[in-house]
């Protein structure tokens, strides 16, 4: 295709949080995220194909401004930080 340079792309609907390198704990968090949320950090993270995003590309992909994307991605790592354990937040942040 043609833009397409062999970038693994996630499943529709980006549902890809079952990828085995990420510990279970996260994979729980991110599965009860609101969609929007999830895909966010997947895409900033590069949870879904490895290869993180910046915040303008990211929006393109869901849709929204990057203003937008920053509101959606605070959210989204305040929910985390409710829900994981501050050490292995700190260890996954570390690692991205």
């Amino acid at each position: 295709m043609a833009g397409d340079r062999g970038a693994r792309r996630p499943p529709a609907g980006g549902r890809d949080v079952d990828a085995p390198r990420l510990p279970p704990q996260l994979r729980r968090a991110l599965a009860t995220m609101p969609e929007t949320q999830r895909r966010v950090l997947e895409l900033r993270m590069g949870l879904a194909d490895g290869h993180p995003h910046d915040a303008a590309d990211a929006a393109r992909a869901i849709g929204v401004s990057v203003g937008e994307l920053r509101e959606i991605e605070a959210r989204a790592f305040a929910r985390l930080r409710e829900v994981l354990p501050r050490e292995l937040l700190q260890r996954l942040l570390a690692d991205g």
